[in-house]
């Protein structure tokens, strides 16, 4: 089995969670894994699934940028030697332009992956207070044009992400498979929608304009059915964003109507899941989202815009339902509907969970990534 080196900006929870436990041991199956990423202390770990290096998470987002950059000029090279690394498998064009860099400039004789989860060029901007947006956008794209020239393959989650790579470079190899869901946690879960009297809305992920929560209250604002509920799941990067929708909610008067609830452990996901009528994800940029899968699977109807990579898994009508992005009016008209024809909804919502667990088992995410390491 070749060795691969799996480097991301992610920060991981210590003790590594199950899931995550998870996923490298289906990965070890196939390649003998080291990871480089980031944690709350610094840390190795010498697990039979893998080998970790964890850098301590600096919470200054500058101080943390130059610690990127020296960990990219020292680190990698070092792990690569000591590991005998064949593959260096980077997370996002962006953030590993710096690594790309200076294994080019040291000759390192390794193969290149570079994987795109989502938009890198948007995310970053509308999901964080950034000064001069337009100048780090131009600067992100240059990274990322660096990053994906210079890699031997890429790896995109959804046809969106695909199509943003090829639109850089045409001529770059893409090979288009799913992240990682552990679907045996959600598949076993039980609908548990409540009473009649009441039907609970879902929206779960980062609390952000891209993600655009906002319209949801705005559509309950319209419809104007004191019935509905929505709870609003998951962290607020963006605290300019997240004051602007806690004011939308007291002008609007929903404050019994809609929870703002913060992030949550895995098992709480679990229960949103089990007692929500419709999980919404309104967002106008997005690689293929976790909680859409993850929905599915629970049996918990699923409605997102007709933004590019949705579409993958959610056939309007089949396996979902899907609105006019950024429309209002298409918004507030779908969750009417789904509403009145919730049997129709019930029976859309088992028909996606067949169709996500025949399609995307942890058999595939496996297979697909031994084919990857085979071919590159």
């Amino acid at each position: 089995m070749k060795n691969v080196l799996f480097i991301a900006p992610t920060t991981y929870q210590l003790p590594l969670t199950e899931n995550l436990k998870k996923k490298f041991i289906t990965l070890s199956e196939v390649c003998n894994v080291s990871v480089l990423a980031f944690a709350n202390s610094k840390t190795f770990l010498n697990e039979t699934y893998g080998n970790f290096y964890l850098n301590k998470k600096i919470k200054n987002r500058l101080i943390n940028y130059f610690r990127i950059i020296q960990i990219s000029i020292f680190t990698t090279h070092k792990i690569i030697k000591k590991e005998n690394i064949d593959i260096v498998c980077f997370q996002d064009p962006v953030s590993s332009f710096f690594s790309i860099l200076f294994l080019k400039v040291r000759r390192a004789e390794v193969k290149i992956v570079v994987e795109t989860h989502g938009d890198f060029i948007e995310t970053l901007s509308l999901e964080k207070n950034l000064v001069l947006p337009m100048l780090y956008k131009k600067l992100f794209y240059i990274m990322a044009k660096y990053s994906i020239g210079k890699s031997n393959i890429i790896r995109a989650v959804s046809s969106s992400t695909e199509q943003q790579v090829l639109d850089i470079d045409s001529s770059k190899s893409v090979v288009r498979f799913p992240a990682w869901i552990d679907f045996k946690d959600f598949q076993n879960i039980e609908p548990k929608p409540p009473s009649k009297d009441k039907f609970n809305i879902l929206f779960i992920g980062s609390v952000t304009d891209r993600k655009k929560p906002h319209m949801i209250i705005e559509a309950i604002q319209r419809i104007n059915d004191k019935s509905y509920h929505l709870s609003i799941v998951g962290p607020a990067p963006n605290e300019k964003y997240f004051k602007e929708l806690k004011d939308l909610i007291d002008k609007s008067d929903l404050q019994n109507q809609v929870s703002l609830i913060g992030p949550v452990d895995r098992e709480s996901v679990k229960d949103y899941y089990s007692t929500s009528n419709l999980m919404i994800l309104p967002s106008i940029s997005e690689g293929l989202a976790r909680v859409i899968f993850e929905s599915q699977v629970a049996m918990c109807p699923v409605l997102v815009t007709d933004a590019p990579g949705m579409s993958d898994i959610v056939i309007d009508g089949q396996t979902g339902y899907v609105f006019e992005s950024n429309n209002l009016d298409s918004l507030s008209l779908k969750i009417e509907y789904i509403k009145n024809n919730y049997d129709e909804a019930s029976l859309v919502a088992k028909n996606a969970k067949g169709f996500i667990l025949s399609n995307y088992s942890e058999d595939n995410f496996k297979f697909s990534f031994k084919k990857l390491f085979d071919t590159v």
